[in-house]
């Protein structure tokens, strides 16, 4: 905005024995105002240290350096003017988790030396109110484009912060679930520089989802020292302290939640408590493999425990023996069972539990399910109430997944 000219100035809108005067009482004005700032500016903990009387005042001797200049010579402050100005609000910035305290400080001192404008104002007869309006404009404008700069960098230097601390969390979380550290010691210290308490142990989740994971999902809420972190779009891996109270049931609510924001379909798999933080990589391994076979084996079942997979997994690990026991138990069954009906009702009723309750899974009639089982009776031998027999077939079912 072009400055208007006045009699006794031809570039400034204020008289200069007024801009004089300012210039005269700059050390002094820059006292009061950095005393204002002082006692007027509430400083904490979220700020870091507040800094010094000293340096405030030297910040707002460069600003009334800023206005004399720009007055005089009836321009805008240049973006390195501002900056220079907005120095020291930025260097506490860098530091500060708010930026509010830093920002009232320059609008607290802007106020004081605009009072002192207007004071000397009184004393000028040639001062116009349009200058007035003029002048003000460009106190305020400083004001505003410094508080800009101030916030930028406040900003950006938060996200540097975060992503700072982002990283290393990641780090410190791969280093848990992989055993990469040297010491539980060295990687206390390591979570202790993050703010992080680390339990004396976990028991690993491995939840999986068939849609990718949106970021809130990726994110949950969880107690404390329990940790989380993302290793791939559709993975989420979370460690609970071991000695977390109804586990399986808070699991089940963290399961339901990450159902809800993904969209997609989530399984899981839960390893065993182990001692120590090295204990952790081996949790995780059996959270990996209880989650794989638990897909195969209860495609249903959101959510499956290592320990009553591991029969199976032990089997599965090595393929002839599985293919031979599987073979030796349901090799007639297969054989005669060209359609898979036979197999299906064995499955159903197997894991139903009941006739009924197998014929309602399956939309057919009691007989119809009765007569199948009686075929089945017939091709594996033994009794299919007998828990031994139940328990035979279901681990041969279990394995022909896995194969």
């Amino acid at each position: 905005m072009p400055l208007p000219a006045t009699r006794s100035n031809q570039g400034s809108p204020l008289p200069e024995t007024m801009l004089a005067e300012i210039e005269r009482r700059r050390a002094g004005l820059a006292r009061h105002m950095a005393r204002a700032v002082v006692m007027l500016v509430r400083w904490d903990d979220s700020t870091g240290a507040p800094p010094k009387a000293e340096a405030i005042a030297r910040a707002c001797e460069a600003g009334l350096d800023l206005f004399l200049a720009t007055a005089r010579d009836a321009r805008p402050a240049t973006a390195r003017e501002l900056r220079e100005v907005a120095q020291l609000g930025i260097l506490q910035a860098r530091g500060s988790q708010s930026v509010e305290p830093v920002l009232a400080a320059y609008r607290i001192a802007a106020r004081v030396a605009w009072d002192a404008i207007l004071r000397s104002w009184r004393d000028h007869q040639e001062a116009t109110p349009e200058a007035m309006v003029v002048t003000a404009n460009y106190v305020f404008s400083a004001l505003d484009q410094v508080a800009a700069e101030v916030t930028r960098t406040y900003l950006h230097a938060r996200e540097q912060h975060l992503l700072r601390g982002t990283r290393a969390r990641t780090r410190l979380f791969h280093s848990l679930i992989s055993d990469t550290f040297d010491s539980e010691l060295a990687l206390q210290k390591q979570a202790l520089a993050l703010n992080l308490s680390l339990a004396a142990g976990y028991v690993s989740l491995v939840a999986k989802s068939e849609e990718p994971l949106s970021e809130q999902a990726r994110q949950p809420e969880l107690p404390a020292q329990a940790l989380a972190d993302s290793t791939d779009p559709h993975t989420l891996v979370v460690l609970w302290p071991a000695d977390t109270e109804r586990l399986e049931e808070v699991v089940g609510e963290l399961l339901a939640t990450l159902q809800a924001r993904s969209g997609g379909r989530i399984r899981a798999g839960l390893g065993g408590s182990h001692p120590g933080l090295r204990g952790i990589s081996r949790s995780y391994l059996e959270a990996q493999q209880a989650a794989e076979i638990g897909r195969k084996l209860r495609p249903d079942s959101p959510l499956h425990h290592y320990d009553e997979v591991a029969p199976s997994l032990v089997l599965a690990q090595n393929p002839l023996i599985a293919e031979r026991y599987v073979a030796h138990v349901l090799g007639r069954l297969l054989a005669a069972d060209a359609k898979g009906s036979l197999l299906e009702t064995l499955e159903a009723y197997l894991g139903r539990g009941s006739v009924k309750e197998a014929a309602a899974q399956l939309h057919l009639h009691r007989h119809t399910v009765l007569y199948r089982l009686e075929k089945v009776r017939a091709l594996v031998g033994g009794d299919l109430d007998l828990p031994s027999t139940r328990m035979r077939l279901q681990s041969a079912l279990d394995l022909r997944k896995l194969l």
